[in-house]
Parts: C-alpha cells; sequence; structure tokens
C-alpha cells in the first residue's frame, strides 16, 4: 500500500455541522461521512491536511473566532485518537508520524477572509499549526479575487501581495485553489517559495472555473509547487459540469476514478510528475467519482494510475513525497518564524484601530452656515437622531481648509450669490470645499445658495442677481430620475416644499442629472456623480418658520402677503416633513456607508 498525504478534507466542518464538534466516535463507521479511522486507515491514509474552513455568511472577527474553533477541532481530535493520528507541522514530523504508524496531521486555513485584514492574525494561525492558507474562497475579498466570483482588484491588491510575502517569511504555504487566474498569476509572481493548489482540477479538461489553466500547471511546475487533484464530479468531467449548469435537468452523466486519472496525466504532462497530489475534498462535496466514494478509496486511484503505465516512483511522488517536498520547502522558514529567528515583518500596522472604528460608529457632517439666523434647523436635528455629529461652522468665522475626516457635507443658503466675495470672503474656501466634495463624490447637500455653488463650481450657469419668482410653500415634481433616486424619491409624485428666492440656475453642469422641478423653476434639484445633490428648496425649514420672514421691500406684483404664504405652508406642512425627514434619512444612510468606507482604508 502507497501512503497517501492529502491536501485537503473538510470534516472539521462536516463535524460542527452534524456532531456538534464531537472528537469521538470517529475510531468506528460514520455512514453519514466520508471520513472516519477506520476508512482512512483502509485507504492508506499517511498524512491528511485538515482544512478549517468557515462559511462566509460569518463576518470580521466571526469568521476569526470561528476559525479558531475549527483549529480547536483538529487539536482535539489528534488528542482524543493518539494512537490514530499525531500533530504534524513540518515535513519531518510527518516522516516520524508515518514512522510510527499514525496519520499525521496538518492544518490549512481555506480563505484569507478568515484573517479579518489582520497579518497579526494570520501569524497566530502559524503558530497554532497551520502551515497554508487559501488566498480566497469562492467570494472576492478585500485584497484578492475569487475564481468563483466577480473581479474587483486585477487579481491581488497590493495588501494581498504582502500577505503573499509574509506567508513566505512565516513558512505558511500559499494555495492557489478557489481563486481567479489572475490572482493564481500575482501570487506566483509575489512569491519567493514553492505554493501549492490544494484541492483543484485541469482547465483544459473541464472548463470549471475552479480549475486551473495550463500557463498555470506549467508556472507551478517549473516553481516547484504541487497541484492536488480534487475529486469533484464538476470539476473532473466536462459533461457533468454541463448538466449542473443546464439545471441538472436528464440523466446525471456518471464520473469515475478515470476522470480523475485524466487530470493527474494532464497535469503531469503540463507541470511534471514532480507537481502533482492529491486533495480529494472529501466531506467538503455532496457527491463523489464512482469508485472513489470516500477516504478508503485512494489505492484504487493509484492501482488505476499503475496500469495506465506509472513507475512505482511516480506513484510514491505523487501521493506523498511530492507533498513533503513542498511542505519542506517552507519549513526552515517556519522553524525560523517559531524561534523568533526569522527576519521582521514589514508590516505590523494594526488593521483594527480605535480612531477608524470612532470614525464609522460617529460620522462627521460639515454644515456650512452662510448667515446666523440660517442654521440647519430641523436638518441638523434629524441627522443627530440617525447617530451622525453635526458640525456647524459660520462661515464668517472661518472654514475648514479641507473635507479630511468628514463623511458629508451641507452647504446652506444665505442671500448671497455664488461669487459674492466681497461681502461673504469665505465664499472663496466654501467652493473649494464644493469642489472638494464633488471630487470624492463625498454625501452632499447644497441647499438654497450652497446648490447654486456646487453647479457653479462644475461649470454650470448662475443668474448674477436677484429676482422674486417663487416663495413659500412649492410644490416639487420629481424627474423620472428623481423618483428612482435615494432621496428625492421620499418626494413621491409631488410634496410641498419651502422656498424663498428665485430661478437662479439656468444651466445645470455637464454631466448632472435633472432630480426635480417646479412650476417656475426647472433646476429645483440635481446630482453629481453618485452622492453629491443640489437643491433649491428647503428642507431644514419647515412652515413655522415662516413665522420669521419679512414682507419683501420692494415687492413684486405677484407677490404674496407672509400670513397668506404661511398659511398656505401649514396646510402642507405634513406632508412636507414627512418627505423632508424621509430625504435627510436617506442621506444620512449615504454618510454612513461613506463612514464606514473611511474606516476600512
Amino acid at each position: 500500500m502507497i501512503p497517501v498525504i492529502d491536501g485537503h478534507n473538510d470534516l472539521a466542518w462536516a463535524r460542527r455541522e452534524r456532531h456538534g464538534y464531537a472528537t469521538t466516535g470517529l475510531d468506528g463507521h460514520v455512514p453519514e461521512l466520508h471520513t472516519d479511522l477506520p476508512r482512512l486507515v483502509a485507504g492508506g491514509v499517511a498524512g491528511q491536511f485538515w482544512s478549517v474552513w468557515v462559511d462566509p455568511a460569518l463576518d470580521g472577527a466571526e469568521q476569526v473566532t470561528a476559525t479558531l474553533e475549527q483549529i480547536d477541532f483538529v487539536q482535539r481530535l489528534v488528542q482524543s485518537h493518539p494512537d490514530r493520528l499525531a500533530c504534524a507541522r513540518t515535513a519531518g514530523e510527518v516522516r516520524a508520524a508515518m514512522a510510527a504508524g499514525r496519520i499525521a496531521s496538518l492544518i490549512g486555513v481555506e480563505g484569507g477572509a478568515q484573517i479579518d485584514g489582520s497579518l497579526a492574525v494570520l501569524r497566530q494561525y502559524a503558530r497554532l499549526g497551520a502551515r497554508y492558507m487559501t488566498l480566497t474562497w469562492s467570494r472576492t475579498i478585500d485584497w484578492a479575487d475569487s475564481a468563483t466570483d466577480d473581479a474587483r482588484h486585477g487579481g491581488l491588491t497590493e495588501f494581498g501581495r504582502e500577505v503573499v510575502r509574509e506567508m513566505n517569511r512565516i513558512g505558511m504555504l500559499v494555495d492557489l485553489a478557489h481563486v481567479a487566474p489572475t490572482t493564481m498569476r500575482d501570487a506566483l509572481g509575489a512569491s519567493t517559495r514553492p505554493v501549492m493548489v490544494s484541492h483543484s482540477g485541469a482547465l483544459a479538461l473541464c472548463d470549471h472555473p475552479r480549475n486551473v489553466p495550463d500557463d498555470v500547471l506549467a508556472t507551478i511546475g517549473e516553481r516547484g509547487g504541487i497541484v492536488m487533484v480534487a475529486f469533484v464530479p464538476s470539476f473532473l468531467s466536462q459533461a457533468r459540469r454541463d448538466w449542473v449548469l443546464s439545471g441538472e435537468v436528464g440523466p446525471m452523466p456518471l464520473v469515475g476514478i478515470a476522470d480523475a486519472a485524466d487530470h493527474i496525466e494532464h497535469i503531469r504532462e503540463v507541470a511534471g510528475v514532480h507537481a502533482v497530489g492529491i486533495g480529494a475534498d472529501y466531506d467538503g462535496t455532496d457527491a463523489m467519482p464512482s469508485g472513489l466514494d470516500d477516504v478508503s478509496r485512494y489505492q484504487d486511484l493509484l492501482e488505476e494510475l499503475r496500469r495506465r503505465g506509472w513507475t512505482q516512483n511516480e506513484l510514491e511522488a505523487i501521493a506523498h513525497g511530492n507533498a513533503l517536498r513542498v511542505l519542506e520547502a517552507s519549513d526552515g522558514d517556519y522553524a525560523a518564524f517559531l524561534a523568533g529567528t526569522a527576519p521582521a515583518p514589514s508590516w505590523v500596522a494594526p488593521s483594527v484601530d480605535v480612531a477608524r472604528r470612532t470614525a464609522a460608529e460617529h460620522p462627521r457632517v460639515l454644515v456650512v452656515v452662510n448667515a446666523e439666523s440660517s442654521g440647519p434647523r430641523r436638518l441638523g436635528d434629524w441627522l443627530r437622531e440617525d447617530g451622525i455629529r453635526v458640525e456647524a461652522v459660520l462661515g464668517a468665522d472661518g472654514l475648514p481648509a479641507d473635507l479630511n475626516g468628514y463623511d458629508g457635507l451641507v452647504m446652506l443658503g444665505g442671500g448671497l450669490m455664488p461669487d459674492d466675495d466681497d461681502r461673504a470672503p469665505w465664499l472663496a474656501q466654501e467652493r473649494e470645499l464644493a469642489r472638494q466634495a464633488i471630487a470624492a463624490d463625498l454625501p452632499t447637500l447644497g441647499i438654497c445658495l450652497g446648490g447654486q455653488l456646487l453647479a457653479h463650481v462644475a461649470g454650470g450657469e448662475v443668474r448674477a442677481s436677484f429676482g422674486p419668482k417663487e416663495r413659500g410653500a412649492t410644490v416639487i415634481t420629481p424627474s423620472p430620475e428623481g423618483s428612482r433616486d435615494a432621496l428625492l424619491g421620499a418626494l413621491g409624485d409631488a410634496a410641498p416644499m419651502i422656498e424663498n428666492h428665485q430661478d437662479m440656475i439656468t444651466r445645470l453642469p455637464p454631466g448632472a442629472v435633472l432630480l426635480a422641478s417646479s412650476d417656475a423653476v426647472e433646476n429645483q434639484a440635481f446630482r453629481l456623480g453618485s452622492h453629491v445633490r443640489g437643491l433649491q428648496f428647503h428642507p431644514e425649514v419647515g412652515a413655522e418658520d415662516l413665522t420669521r420672514w419679512k414682507e419683501p421691500t420692494s415687492p413684486a406684483p405677484t407677490d404674496r402677503p407672509v400670513a397668506e404664504l404661511l398659511a398656505e405652508a401649514r396646510r402642507g406642512d405634513e406632508s412636507n416633513t414627512r418627505a423632508s425627514h424621509a430625504m435627510v434619512t436617506a442621506f444620512a444612510v449615504a454618510v454612513r456607508a461613506a463612514a464606514a468606507g473611511r474606516a476600512s482604508r
């Protein structure tokens, strides 16, 4: 019997789900699993990388906790069966376990999300015995693209490359199962040590995204790595893959030992016999090929290869020799890391930061006040109720130099023109803040003068002088785009909003989206990018605010008395308040999202 070292087995999660992490009972037959101790012995398993996989439904620190629980299970499993199993971290320890007649138990972390962006967590996994990490599982993560999800990075980010370099430094093998081909190539470019693919197949034989392209196979072979063939039927057979994609209609195509042997032979042809191994993925998938039903059947696969002309030396290489060689290539790095003699890490910045957490939990909005009598009013109160820190700054007192540290911007009105610098010298800085907000697509509400400033700096046209046009409660109607907008959709079909100026914005900036109009003012609301909005009405103003209004000093023939405007506004105040509050709540949602993004950087 040829000893086998398998690269991937998901017994740990299966025991979690079905047996509450119990380590007892595995010394007898467990029919609902692919794996138990008698069948491991029957299959000639001499070494097993136990996968410590975590369901991606868990997030952040939950993944770290669940990974530690998985590692704890593997360690308790070995302790519960000391006559059958032995913990092993290096090739020497594997050989010692094999010589003693025990199954060497190694640990592989199946997904880069499980370090939660922290290289310190990665190092702790290594100290606990993990010798490989799969860079992604089935989902693209913040620093690496997965083979079975949308690509966001074109492979690895710079932090992803740093992860690879740190794995080399501490002696953890870089596992390229599950990752996109671009990630495979980036990792091969960054790694100075042989890499592994713990459980995949050859893409040339089966067009499944989990399989490895020939150019990558060849490079892995040239760099001394190993590709361990999985027994997952839809990885091995194009007919089975097509049947799955078609909705599993009709008879299920059969997959057998010969299909697995075909992939092993293809990898030998492209990468060399030194680059082939076995990573079956038992207990990680429901179905297995006929003849490879469980962990007792490895020798049947080796016998199939023998019938095809493989020599004893070749069979021993793919069964265990190649895996030991690749592990041993990083053993020196691992030993130096554990002894504290490895070079210092190049990346030690904390991934969990109090300041960033505070920023995420307490988003900040800068409110620019252009006239003391025109503050944020109820808008500020609503934002505070939504957990937003409102920092109202009077322009005459001086504005911040930039928007660093802010997650949103509100610019209010004030009886000025966008370039009225003689009367309001701070407007130059307010225009600069508007430019910064547009460039960053920061959640922004430019109200009245604020909206005119946004239009002005973005290349629109604003009137050079005032003139009465609309005053009081004006019915604002969203455009089709406005009805779909996260904020302006709160107006419904239409809603009465407070106004106090003429039709100021005569042409929207290039690329701006018109969101709302009224009878007399076409450009009542617009959007730049995704999050910058200019409004010509006042969601911060309610009906009772009109009690402070004065009659126009130079009334136009169409002007109405303030008392009449107030009475009209009171009649529509409930609708006005409901729509205004909903808009501000939607703005707060965007601000919190911006804060979360800032905290993650």
